[in-house]
């Protein structure tokens, strides 16, 4: 589980913000939305919500755990030169454009050992990283790169032990990735290799990886079969089916290499049956599909596999091509204990204010993003006064009314003026001709 991200200088994020999801109180209501994992006073939240304006930087915080992912799965197979992928400082500022991003990251794997992972990284070169675990509540550090070291000269905490410490690495290799990855790692730094590599998913990335490896997971088509039939979306069953090969053809002017993705990602197609008014079956491909339909089809094996896994769930805009109350059964999938009992957890942004509900997400669930002078900034509903801002309240009204900010600030009548100006404009031009 995800106990807490901070992040610096990365997009829109110019000053240090963290997205806390250990649960701000225990109470009584909705108790079971909160995870209870060890070393964790009050736990931790299964999902939380991300509102706020366009172009806020609601999905800048999701692409900071993409980037993160990122630096620990893939870092350790740059060759020595290559730019570090996702350097993407805040460019509003010339104290930062040039400056580190950084990522400070609070987690539990699988196993339930807590650790801290802290990296920062210019164009082509990590400046710093550490990585420490809590054997207790008193945290040991398991290694150290600072500044100015070079590979070579990462230093390890007396509780590394296992594998091959010293390690040939490139200034743009993050010391996680490269020794993470090999078969002799130590079993605590592959397991939080893999916890980066596996368990911190962003959908619309995994979709196509997904679908490809369905032919071979039967049991899989069948649960998500079920959940689109009892999900009201008219499909009784669903099946796999491998396409005409000679349908596959790319065209001429396409490489080999990407040849060889697209004719693995259409080599299967997915037929969905509905009844007929004779209950006999009528087979669709899922294009034929409506749009709200394809995108639960598609996140349905993600939502599955996380809760048998416990891993963490990112999706941009939950609300996009669902209706409503499938974007909400989403949510309560993941706060239910029963559906959900090794602590998976969903992240998301919304405008969908009808989530915003106190029957569905407590006070720290909620959060806020709104950006000042090109900056973003994010907050949660569990900051505002608790006498005010009660665990019952109607956050929903509230937050259109403006108490919590973070809404569109629409000046009216300037664009009114605009377009009557426009207008003018072009009825003048055409008198002109």
């Amino acid at each position: 589980m995800i106990v807490g991200l901070t992040v610096a200088n990365f997009r829109s994020i110019r000053d240090q913000t963290t997205l806390n999801l250990a649960a701000d109180y225990l109470g009584t209501h909705l108790r079971g939305n909160v995870a209870h994992p060890a070393g964790v006073k009050n736990g931790v939240i299964k999902s939380a919500g991300i509102y706020g304006a366009n172009g806020s930087g609601k999905s800048n915080l999701l692409q900071a755990f993409e980037a993160l992912q990122y630096i620990v799965s893939a870092s350790g197979n740059l060759e020595q030169g290559d730019p570090i992928g996702y350097y993407e400082p805040f460019r509003l500022s010339a104290q930062t454009k040039n400056a580190p991003v950084r990522f400070d990251v609070r987690f539990l794997t699988p196993d339930g050992i807590r650790y801290r992972y802290k990296v920062a990284f210019t164009r082509n070169r990590i400046t710093e990283e550490q990585l420490t675990y809590y054997p207790s509540n008193r945290p040991a550090v398991l290694f150290t790169r600072e500044a100015s070291d070079a590979g070579e000269a990462i230093k390890f905490g007396s509780r590394f032990k296992g594998g091959k410490k010293r390690l040939r690495i490139f200034p743009n290799n993050a010391y996680l990735s490269k020794a993470g990855g090999r078969s002799d790692a130590p079993d605590f730094l592959r397991s939080v290799f893999d916890y980066f590599l596996w368990d911190v998913v962003r959908f619309a990335r995994y979709e196509r990886l997904i679908l490809r490896g369905w032919n071979e997971i039967e049991e899989l088509v069948r649960q998500v079969a079920a959940l689109l039939a009892f999900a009201d979306t008219g499909i009784d069953t669903v099946t796999v089916a491998e396409r005409n090969p000679d349908s596959l053809q790319p065209p001429e002017d396409t490489d080999a290499e990407s040849t060889a993705d697209d004719r693995r990602d259409t080599q299967w197609k997915f037929l969905a049956s509905h009844k007929t008014d004779s209950g006999a079956l009528e087979q669709f491909e899922l294009n034929e599909e409506s749009a709200g339909t394809r995108r639960l089809f598609e996140l349905a094996p993600v939502l599955l596999d996380a809760f048998s896994t416990g891993g963490v769930v990112l999706i941009d805009e939950l609300e996009s091509s669902m209706h409503p109350f499938t974007a909400e059964l989403i949510i309560k999938l993941f706060n239910d204990p029963d559906v959900n009992p090794k602590g998976a957890q969903l992240i998301f942004t919304t405008h969908n204010v009808q989530l915003m509900s106190p029957e569905l997400l407590r006070r720290d669930q909620i959060w806020f993003a709104e950006k000042s002078q090109g900056a973003s900034r994010y907050y949660s509903l569990a900051e505002f006064d608790k006498n005010v801002v009660k665990p019952r309240s109607p956050f929903s009204r509230w937050y259109l009314e403006g108490r919590f900010n973070a809404i569109p600030k629409i000046d009216y009548q300037k664009i009114v003026s605009l377009l009557k100006a426009s207008k003018t404009s072009r009825v003048e031009n055409a008198r002109k001709s």
